[in-house]
């Protein structure tokens, strides 16, 4: 049982020695059935780090310095896998799958044969897939490999998930690799192939806080988002409009504090009940094109998004309560993190304006996206 974890270099003061980048493991406890869980130390030559676990690919920790050096803890979340597992908020930093987002009255169809998959909310009276299902891709234990190479340091986990899980077709053979560079990169590859039609959509579902450890409202940091179009949704969560961003709460081309205007009537807030929001990437093409950027005034550290995904999704922690939900530090507050989350539209295979997200035998499942950390 590991509860007082704390990240392998949080709130450390940047060191003028280094080493090469480099991986280490230790046990992170166990899962209510007596599984070990391993969790990865992942550290650069410029003493950023970060820590992964096997359970679920899940991000615990990036810590990443700001503009004196200072390095700390940039990812919003419990520190023990008993949260994990059972806490009130289910994902909290891990791979999401098989299907990230929601698919509508939790069924699609392929080649005409339709599936019925696995429902985990009901919105309006419709059931809804929501990230694989009840017991999606984060519910599940990953084979992980360590891997070190020039310049960078990494994990690569794998898993088969067989044909039928949650309703979904095919043996899926699924990879999730993420890598921390010595430029303060974090690079997140997603590969799969499949031996029968199926939908395959892999995100990672971190929270972000630029302020570090000590917790803020993210709201109050500075967003941009490459995009002019946003999506408005229906009940059920899922795309039902894409709208122009001009003269709305989503126009982020230039940097604004997150909640700049979040007072503005429109249908998305009130539908999700505030800031979440999905945008169209501008000009995407499948290759790697920055999708946003993140920063905090007050630390002078920030982030860049970077992915071949169509989509980029944010969801600012309005839910968080902090008699509810403890973190690594303490508390988490409402608005205390924020999601960007690079993504295939929600309800893709049943909305064919959208990229598909069909993925047949023969072909390869490939998805990247890295968050490019930097200081100013």
């Amino acid at each position: 049982m590991r509860i007082n974890y704390i990240p392998f270099a949080a709130a450390l003061l940047l060191s003028a020695c280094s080493k090469p980048a480099g991986v280490s493991q230790e046990s992170f406890g166990t899962l209510s059935d007596g599984t070990a869980v391993t969790v990865f130390h992942l550290h650069n030559s410029r003493g950023a780090s970060m820590d992964v676990i096997d359970y679920g690919c899940r991000v615990v920790s990036i810590s990443m310095p700001d503009r004196d050096g200072r390095i700390d803890d940039v990812v919003v979340g419990p520190g023990s896998i008993e949260a994990f597992e059972t806490g009130p908020e289910r994902f909290f930093g891990p791979v999401i799958g098989r299907y990230g987002n929601r698919i509508n009255h939790s069924a699609f169809e392929i080649d005409g044969v339709r599936y019925e998959i696995a429902a985990n909310e009901n919105l309006a009276g419709e059931p809804v897939c929501c990230h694989g299902g009840p017991m999606g891709f984060d519910r599940m234990m990953w084979e992980g490999t360590a891997i070190t190479e020039q310049g960078r340091c990494g994990v690569r986990f794998h898993r088969i998930s067989p044909n039928g899980e949650q309703g979904f077709p095919g043996n899926l053979d699924a990879t999730v690799t993420y890598w921390l560079t010595d430029d303060n990169t974090v690079k997140m590859e997603y590969e799969a192939t499949t031996d029968k039609p199926t939908v395959v959509n892999l995100s990672n579902h971190t929270y972000f806080n630029m302020h570090g450890s000590g917790g803020s409202y993210v709201m109050e940091q500075l967003f941009k988002v490459e995009a002019d179009t946003t999506v408005q949704n229906n009940l059920q969560m899922c795309p039902d409009l894409l709208l122009p961003v001009d003269g709305t709460p989503f126009d982020f081309r230039e940097p604004h504090t997150v909640d700049y205007r979040l007072d503005m009537p429109n249908k998305q807030l009130r539908i999700m009940k505030g800031m979440s929001a999905c945008w169209q990437i501008r000009g995407y093409d499948g290759t790697l094109r920055q999708a946003a950027d993140l920063f905090d005034p007050r630390t002078g550290r920030g982030v860049e998004t970077w992915t071949t995904e169509p989509a980029l999704l944010t969801f600012t922690g309005r839910t968080f309560d902090p008699s509810k939900h403890i973190g690594k530090y303490g508390p988490i507050q409402k608005y205390g993190g924020m999601l960007l989350e690079t993504i295939h539209f929600a309800d893709s295979p049943n909305q064919p304006r959208f990229p598909s997200s069909v993925l047949r035998p023969g072909e390869k499942y490939y998805s990247s996206t890295e968050y490019r950390f930097y200081t100013k």
